[in-house]
């Protein structure tokens, strides 16, 4: 836990926790929790908002159909998101400019989808091997259960306002091996292969028709490679994607050289059998994707495991390190895939009840280091410290109405429904010459709303230019850099209590004699109020 002993040696942790009786929208708002807009799209109509730190509205889409079931913020404002039958392109006022139905091509997009950095988009595809056809590829006949639904993934470049080029396919089939049927074209050492995945694996849980089920896709532009999570196998794979649509089917080629085979894999060494079920660490996950570059945990990948331990008592949220030789080679001691544990893990208790989820669900790694989880069937996201602090949550109050604040849980619960959120910095790409004026809330009425004032984290964005303050405070006096023309100046506790305020100031300095050591926040207005800054300050 390196990171961890990091954050404790360099920040001090103050986090006071304090919840409403609020039933939607803002629950809980810490000062901890990182400044950004949160998107998310609920299951349940077709509508996707952009929201900030306290609840209120950023930015709406309107889609043609409810999701299906991810949406992606994309670099120039853009929105592109996946719906039940068609994949559509909005801009930031919701107007559509692009719109393409995969069933055209009878092909079944489902779960999630990965826009590229040249445009394209990455799908995942469900593809279906009769019985006849998996008896071909060495199915144990007595492990049959109808058709299998196994999976692809498509690549395609959007053309004009409502037509497709697929330039690039991977098969899961085409990357099988089993040592039951001889005369198969697959047939091999199961344990001698970990690039390849046993067609006859099961466990005490195994549904052979959805043997795998896939839900969701990532893509690593530096090394140019793919992450995908299988449910129902317990693992998350990552493949090459610099091959050709041949090279993929095979075994060989592309920059790694072994074609379209597993790189890496991570979860359940039985599989490939190299463990037990007691090695066993992903047990029905979602949402595996590396953490975005310039991120504090960068490079390293974020899962959301639904049933920890097999237990169903309760569900966990993980960061991995995969690592890498210099040739971006994924590293394997002992047969098995490094690394051998989790970098760092937390599973707990939001507003009284443990985190058990059991479908669906996801969570993001923060720039700051935070992390924030979704749990779908509640509608609700929660960003945690690297301590395992509470420092965030919002409930959604849009799905099949919009409910009025005090709701009851069994009014809201799955109602409500969301498959994700994701919270983007105020200086992502897709914001430059927007309208960021915060509108009003989702919800009717919230008082965790109405008393926030936004994050009052101390990145550079939101800091000004001219004034500082000499920090830590020290012999009772707060200085700052330059004099203070007819200026208010708030100082306010962890709780959020204003504990000191002076109007009309003017000077370079004020005496906090009543002030005891500790964490406080400064906030200093112009007389028109329009012009403010937030600090964080120590006093010694």
């Amino acid at each position: 836990m390196k990171l961890k002993l990091l954050y404790l040696f360099f920040f001090l942790n103050f986090s006071t926790v304090i919840y409403c009786q609020e039933t939607i929208g803002l629950l809980h708002h810490d000062i901890s929790s990182y400044d950004g807009y949160t998107l998310f799209s609920p299951e349940k109509n077709n509508t996707v908002y952009l929201i900030n730190n306290c609840g209120n509205v950023i930015n709406t889409w309107t889609f043609s159909e409810n999701p299906g079931l991810t949406c992606y913020l994309l670099e120039n404002g853009n929105l592109l998101r996946a719906g039940q039958q068609s994949l559509e392109i909005r801009d930031w006022n919701s107007n559509l400019i692009w719109q393409y139905n995969l069933d055209n091509l009878e092909l079944n997009q489902h779960h999630d989808i990965e826009p590229l950095p040249n445009g394209n988009i990455l799908c995942l595809v469900k593809e279906i091997i009769t019985e006849a056809d998996q008896i071909l590829l060495g199915k144990d006949p007595t492990l049959l259960n109808g058709n299998f639904r196994s999976e692809k993934i498509i690549e395609f470049q959007p053309i004009g306002i409502d037509q497709i080029n697929i330039v690039w396919e991977w098969r899961f089939v085409d990357h099988l091996i089993q040592d039951f049927d001889s005369n198969a074209p697959n047939f091999g050492d199961v344990a001698s292969h970990p690039e390849l995945v046993d067609f006859n694996y099961e466990d005490y849980n195994m549904n052979h028709s959805d043997w795998l089920h896939m839900n969701s896709i990532d893509y690593n532009a530096d090394l140019d490679h793919i992450i995908l999570s299988a449910k129902s196998m317990g693992e998350i794979y990552i493949i090459d994607h610099s091959t050709t649509t041949t090279e993929a089917a095979g075994h060989t080629g592309g920059n790694s050289g072994k074609g379209g085979d597993f790189l890496w894999r991570w979860g359940n060494p039985e599989v490939y059998r190299q463990g037990t079920p007691s090695d066993r660490k992903l047990f029905e996950q979602h949402d595996a994707k590396w953490v975005t570059n310039g991120y504090l945990n960068e490079g390293k990948i974020s899962v959301f495991n639904n049933d920890q331990g097999g237990t169903q008592t309760h569900s966990s949220i993980h960061l991995l390190t995969p690592e890498l030789n210099s040739n971006n080679e994924y590293q394997i001691t002992n047969n098995t895939f490094l690394p051998s544990d989790y970098f760092w893990s937390w599973s707990g208790d939001i507003l009284g009840e443990t985190v058990l989820e059991l479908k669906k669900s996801g969570v993001q790694s923060l720039p700051n280091g935070n992390m924030i989880l979704c749990e779908t069937s509640l509608g609700r996201l929660t960003e945690i410290d690297v301590n395992g602090n509470i420092v965030w949550i919002y409930r959604n109050p849009s799905g099949t109405v919009v409910f009025n604040q005090f709701a009851t849980n069994l009014e809201i619960v799955s109602n409500n429904s969301l498959f994700r959120g994701e919270k983007y910095p105020k200086n992502h790409p897709a914001f430059d010459g927007k309208d960021l004026t915060p509108g009003s809330i989702i919800e009717d009425v919230n008082d965790n709303s109405t008393t926030c004032f936004e994050n009052l984290s101390i990145n550079s964005h939101t800091i000004s230019n001219k004034i500082r303050i000499k920090n830590p405070v020290l012999n009772n006096i707060l200085q700052f850099n330059s004099v203070l023309n007819n200026a208010s100046v708030s100082i306010y506790n962890i709780s959020g209590q204003q504990i000191f305020n002076s109007s009309n100031l003017n000077g370079n300095q004020i005496e906090v004699s009543n002030l005891k050591t500790g964490l406080y926040f400064v906030k200093i207005e112009n007389d028109n109020a329009f012009n403010q800054d937030i600090f964080k300050i120590i006093v010694q």
